[in-house]
């Protein structure tokens, strides 16, 4: 049995006729004859019987026909990803990235990504700049997307933009009357910021720390953008979020920059080698 018989099976069968088989899979109808005798042998089963100068299905040769359209469905199927991996348009990957950063940046750009690429399978996960390097040097994940990593990494950092944060105010909020914020505004304010495992709220903490700031309040630590949000406009406190998670404005809110402290953090694509890329990811 193989393929190119199955498919002369289907074929005939599925019209009942063996000439047009010979003629669709451009055989002489021999062959085609000799095909379907070589199945009936291998099968045990007559698959079709002769009426007038035709064939008809046999009862066997009907059940045994939708079992086969299965399998060269599968085989067609399979012969299509092969395809998709050889040229980049399917596969695997598993991709990871830290929050806000794949919720409002690399969602839209997997978005463009996939468009063209129905076959491609996705796994995507969020979590800490350190949870991620460690799943890449364990080769877990392909690709992740990241604040720089330790110096002892074994993957490669390539920086792809600065994130810049800012204070998101309730607008009835005494600093929000001011156009500008200076370091020591904080000191007296309860400061909400992200996670742990998002990866600007390290250089946030280091940057006020590094200032001299006294924590007059105790922090707050959200893993939402709208919860932290929701905490502001409920008066809470005042939040540390970058400008595109608050854009448009929340209602009731402002939002104010700290004078010569931008809270920077540079993202990048961490990799390994990239002589064992998959295709896809190259793209």
């Amino acid at each position: 049995m193989n393929l190119q018989s199955l498919r002369t099976f289907m074929i005939a069968g599925e019209a009942e006729s063996l000439t047009l088989a010979a003629e669709v899979m451009l055989y002489a109808q021999s062959t085609v004859t000799t095909q379907i005798k070589q199945l009936e042998a291998e099968w045990g089963v007559e698959l079709f019987r002769k009426e007038g100068r035709g064939v008809r299905l046999t009862p066997e040769g009907r059940a045994l026909l939708a079992k086969v359209r299965v399998i060269l469905r599968n085989v067609d199927a399979l012969e299509l990803v092969v395809s998709g991996i050889q040229e980049g348009g399917a596969g695997h990957l598993r991709i990871g990235v830290m929050e806000p950063v794949g919720s409002w940046k690399v969602a839209p750009l997997l978005a463009e990504f996939t468009r063209n690429r129905p076959l491609l399978q996705i796994n995507y996960e969020t979590g800490s700049s350190y949870s991620l390097t460690e799943r890449m040097e364990r080769h877990e994940l392909e690709i992740a997307i990241t604040h720089q990593p330790r110096l002892d990494s074994k993957v490669a950092f390539e920086p792809l933009y600065t994130e810049q944060n800012a204070i998101l105010l309730r607008e009835d909020h005494p600093l929000a009357q001011k156009e500008l914020l200076q370091l020591d505004d904080l000191r007296s304010v309860r400061l909400i910021f992200q996670d742990t495992a998002w990866a600007y709220r390290g250089i946030n903490d280091h940057e006020l720390v590094y200032y001299g700031r006294d924590y007059a309040f105790a922090n707050i630590e959200l893993n939402s953008v709208e919860a932290m949000i929701t905490f502001v406009q409920a008066g809470i406190g005042v939040a540390v979020l970058p400008e595109y998670c608050v854009t448009p404005l929340p209602a009731g809110c402002v939002l104010r920059f700290v004078e010569g402290q931008p809270f920077e953090r540079t993202f990048g694509l961490l990799h390994t080698i990239k002589a064992h890329y998959p295709l896809v990811v190259e793209e």
